[in-house]
């Protein structure tokens, strides 16, 4: 698979929270995205990426393997943010690996990964989110499921078909709040564009339009 990665730190804050990891040749790619508003999310985001690498880089893939990674990810932050009395640290993740003509995705929380065909995209993964009243006028979405945030872990798992042609996209919320699939799709779909220069026009386009927040993307064309 041919892969690109783009992050960018967001002006809300002081790091960039956001990890990502692309393994092209074992067709791996994971974007985790430290839950805001949450203590050190930059450590949990990158746990998540780095126990993932560990564990793809050792043993031959299965989706065991990754969600099991997943797993001791989850138990690492959980007991870290418990020494260290940092309630709600914890990450998003979502990762998808390709077998053969299969493409499994696993997500926590509301990061997203989509596939594009042709002139279609399509969101393979759920996200694990609901609305709260925060105020007369004011409605926020807030994550139910993340990395590190309870003893254990839930992990979604799919998979899905893959043809010659079809891109994944792996992106943060810091892409997904700000960009409709309308508007993913204008920009996936531009002629003349490499994958490179798509995954930095997302990016460009998520800060036009008032996206403060980080935002990360991984572009995997199944050439």
């Amino acid at each position: 698979m041919q892969a690109v990665i783009f992050s960018k730190k967001g002006s809300k804050s002081d790091k960039n929270e956001d990890a990502c990891l692309s393994l092209p040749t074992r067709g791996l790619f994971v974007v985790a995205d430290g839950v805001g508003g949450g203590p050190e999310g930059d450590f949990a985001s990158r746990s998540v990426v780095e126990t993932i690498y560990e564990s793809a880089t050792s043993s031959s893939l299965t989706c065991k393997l990754i969600q099991d990674a997943i797993g001791r990810a989850n138990a690492m932050i959980y007991s870290v943010s418990q020494e260290r009395a940092l309630k709600g640290m914890a990450s998003t993740v979502v990762a998808c690996w390709r077998s053969d003509t299969q493409v499994f995705l696993f997500n926590v929380g509301d990061s997203r990964g989509y596939r594009i065909r042709g002139n279609s995209i399509q969101q393979l993964t759920k996200d694990h989110t609901r609305q709260i009243q925060k105020g007369p006028n004011v409605i926020k979405q807030v994550v139910t499921n993340a990395v590190g945030i309870r003893p254990t872990v839930d992990v979604d798992v799919t998979s899905h078909d893959l043809d010659k042609g079809d891109v994944l996209l792996l992106a943060s919320d810091g892409i997904s709040d700000e960009l409709d699939d309308e508007a993913l799709l204008a920009i996936l779909t531009a002629s003349g564009l490499s994958l490179a220069d798509k995954a930095r026009a997302l990016v460009d386009e998520s800060e036009r339009r008032g996206g403060r927040d980080d935002k990360s993307v991984i572009l995997a064309l199944n050439a």
